[in-house]
């Protein structure tokens, strides 16, 4: 599993990042010269906030965890980093 989850990890930083810390234009689709920011985005402040209380970010993480199991992801590939337990 630890494997599966690097290997997700390595595919998609940018997408991780822009979820945990709640970038305006650090996602797949949404890159930092688009002119429509992220509408989950934070502005630096609450990023750097975030990072010195550090509760913030472990709350973006577990809705990362949580959002990939309601559809972002297909279910195997839920499964398979164990955001998800087997029925």
């Amino acid at each position: 599993m630890f494997q599966t989850r690097l290997s997700y990890a390595i595919k998609y930083w940018r997408l991780a990042i822009h979820l945990i810390f709640k970038t305006k234009h650090f996602g797949v689709n949404n890159l930092w010269w688009s002119q429509q920011p992220s509408a989950i985005g934070w502005h630096w402040y609450q990023i750097v906030f975030g990072v010195l209380t550090i509760m913030p970010i472990v709350r973006n993480y577990q809705s990362l965890k949580v959002r990939s199991c309601l559809g972002w992801l297909p279910e195997a590939e839920c499964l398979a980093l164990g955001f998800k337990a087997q029925p």
